[in-house]
């Protein structure tokens, strides 16, 4: 009688892994384990750069459409300056006192007005007193500083300029002082030389001293 084979048994806790490649469990070389490492953080360098990019265009893009919008904005109170404008002539032009009620119904549109294009970022330039900027200002003429005030002060406003938020949509248009305007001074108070006035006549030379004597 032949002896029975012993059964092999398994443990069924040593399954196979179907995914398991017989690739990874051959030992590899220290020289390809570096060279794999390399090509993944090339790979994570790659990656990161394209992540870097995306949000650059998403930051970019934003930008642009804020500016957009913005620029669209400023397009639109920049024709509205002139109704300003026209709004403080009729102001100053219009007679009766500011309890009239024409005059107060007009400042009352005026001032509304104005507070909608405030929200917007819209501030008057009104620099009476101040000292020139033109950066701010456009000098549209000169006068002679009064007692007290240095010259480059501005005098008078003559049409007030206006920004929109950090920019200046129009500059103001201002009178400045100048210098003291300065007095010549008479012939006759100079010091050093004098001329002789014209109306002096020199006293006769004596017998002696005149020519051929």
């Amino acid at each position: 009688m032949k002896p029975k084979r012993e059964a092999m048994t398994q443990d069924p806790a040593e399954k196979p892994d179907p995914e398991r490649s017989e690739e990874q469990d051959i030992p590899r070389e220290p020289e390809e384990v570096e060279a794999e490492i390399v090509r993944l953080r090339a790979r994570e360098e790659e990656l990161l750069r394209a992540l870097a990019e995306m949000t650059n265009v998403q930051r970019r893009r934003k930008l642009e459409s804020e500016q957009t919008a913005r620029y669209a904005r400023e397009s639109l109170i920049r024709e509205l300056l002139p109704v300003l404008d026209d709004f403080e002539r009729a102001l100053r032009a219009m007679p009766g006192t500011p309890h009239d009620p024409l005059h107060a119904g007009v400042e009352l549109v005026r001032d509304r007005m104005m507070k909608i294009l405030e929200r917007e970022g819209l501030l008057a330039i009104d620099p009476a007193g101040q000292e020139f900027d033109p950066n701010l200002h456009d000098a549209i003429g000169a006068r002679e500083a009064p007692a007290g005030v240095t010259p480059g002060t501005i005098l008078d406003v003559a049409q007030p300029g206006y920004r929109l938020n950090d920019r200046v949509l129009r500059h103001a248009k201002v009178v400045v002082a100048g210098p003291p305007a300065i007095t010549p001074t008479p012939p006759s108070m100079k010091g050093g030389d004098r001329p002789v006035p014209p109306d002096t006549i020199e006293p006769p030379l004596a017998e002696k001293d005149r020519p051929g004597a």
